[in-house]
């Protein structure tokens, strides 16, 4: 049950009751009206981070057209990067917020708890470092969005204009706040329990997700001023992280309400057929033999649609295939092969993460490809045709090309790949936005920030080079 339904039903019960009770019962502070239990808000927390990230409604998460593997039938705007006329980075930052303030509350009602044994302390303290890595999770998330971000500020409801904060000091405090998450957690107690959705309070598994997410902070500061703090982290934390494919963190959305997968509301429930295969997925995949391609499409012998551009008939053209939209298809947050593919990055800086680029590259490919329901033959043999050291490119190249591929229902993660690494090559649509002349870099600020909080959005927006598609973050150098 989602927390405002939750919450409006115990209000109402509440005035009911206060009919037979003094009125000094309805003075209740504003700030602070109802307290819900913790887990109920991490669980609805969890639940909006799934939705969000997995849906393709094009008012909330355009990714999957950012990354080029999807683009439009009818209505192009969002595949021409124009992302202004839905307001999609208000509804996206909007979204994270909330899910953030309530990760927020959650950790202040827990920490309130009153706990006596040693057990109860440990599980408190698991709870609290496992909240506090989901929001390092969503920061970094809104960091790799815009740059700089209200941070230090955010999430008061007394401060309608909290101050943006450095990007780059931003990533710095994640680092610090998810070194002491994984130190705090003692895997031989518990935390959640059935109210954690993605491990089942597992706190071993949440200590390989925090050391994952470490990795995964490191390199995405690889570049630029803080490479040197991103190689620590990645050099502390890389033999930490999960070890298999079932490690990895994921929604297991269900068949029937409340927990549906949001690409079965959007392309099946919703009966719409908006989006075709981008070709500059298809040819890239068909251009080395990928197998993939037979269970990442239907229809491969009909044609493919350029980036940007109408692709007509629905029925003439190749489409996504029908597994994704399965209503119990599984949400994404992190996974063992996106891991290996940042090993394998950090290798071919030449880290010390244990293994040589093309073992991680090659651990990650393979692990892909099972996942989808190929082989290890199948992988074998891409491996053999196309191998790490085979890529025009050099390493960017390689890692690039296959990790984009791979990330395929993960559309932000596979943007930031080629943000970051500048492979595969992506095409220009027909109609872009006056001015952008290239693949946008980041998004452009909310509207909401533009006109409720103008001076600290006017001097963010001085402080990364101006508000625009293709501003780079301070990360992306190259």
């Amino acid at each position: 049950m989602n927390r405002k339904i939750i919450i409006a039903i115990i209000f109402i019960f509440g005035i009911l009751s206060s009919c037979t009770k003094n009125f000094e019962d309805l003075n209740i502070d504003p700030k602070h009206p109802l307290e819900v239990n913790g887990g109920v808000l991490f669980t609805n927390a969890q639940v909006e981070m799934a939705d969000q990230i997995s849906s393709t409604n094009v008012n909330r998460n355009i990714w999957k057209l950012m990354a080029q593997y999807w683009t439009e039938r009818s209505y192009t705007d969002e595949a021409n990067w124009n992302i202004v006329n839905r307001r999609i980075s208000d509804n996206m930052f909007q979204t994270y917020m909330a899910i953030l303030k309530d990760l927020k509350d959650a950790k202040e009602i827990i920490g309130n708890e009153e706990a006596f044994f040693d057990s109860e302390k440990a599980n408190q303290a698991n709870r609290i470092a496992i909240i506090d890595l989901t929001e390092v999770y969503i920061w970094q998330r809104l960091v790799d969005m815009f740059g700089d971000i209200p941070y230090s500020e955010a999430l008061d409801i007394e401060n309608y204009t909290p101050k943006y904060d450095d990007a780059a000091t931003i990533y710095q405090d994640l680092i610090t706040r998810a070194n002491a998450d994984v130190a705090n957690i003692d895997i031989s107690e518990g935390s959640f329990g059935s109210a954690d959705l993605i491990y089942g309070g597992n706190a071993d598994n949440w200590q390989k997700f925090g050391y994952s997410l470490l990795v995964k902070l490191g390199i995405g500061i690889a570049d630029g001023p803080l490479a040197a703090l991103g190689q620590s982290t990645v050099e502390n934390a890389y033999d930490k992280v999960f070890t298999n494919a079932d490690d990895g963190a994921f929604f297991p959305y269900q068949a029937s309400l409340p927990y549906v997968n949001p690409l079965y509301t959007d392309l099946v429930a919703s009966g719409r057929h908006d989006f075709l295969i981008a070709t500059t997925l298809f040819h890239a995949m068909d251009s080395i033999s990928d197998p993939r391609i037979n269970y990442y499409f239907e229809d491969i012998t009909n044609p493919t649609t350029d980036y940007g551009y109408s692709g007509g008939s629905y029925s003439s053209k190749m489409h996504y295939n029908s597994v994704i939209t399965a209503p119990d298809y599984k949400g994404f947050f992190m996974t063992y092969d996106e891991v290996q593919f940042y090993l394998a990055e950090a290798a071919a800086r030449t880290w010390s993460v244990g293994q040589t680029a093309d073992v991680y590259f090659d651990n990650a490919v393979t692990a892909s490809i099972i996942s989808w329901g190929g082989t290890d033959a199948d992988a074998t043999a891409l491996l053999t045709t196309h191998p790490y050291a085979s890529y025009i490119g050099g390493w960017k190249d390689a890692i690039g090309t296959q990790a984009w591929i791979s990330m395929y229902t993960r559309g932000f993660i596979g943007y930031t790949f080629f943000r970051r690494l500048d492979f595969p090559e992506f095409s220009m649509p027909p109609s872009p936005p006056e001015g952008v002349t290239s693949v946008p870099t980041r998004f452009t600020y909310p509207i909401n920030e533009q006109t409720l909080n103008a001076d600290n959005y006017a001097a963010a927006a001085a402080a990364i080079g101006g508000d625009d598609l293709l501003t780079k973050l301070f990360w992306d150098i190259y």
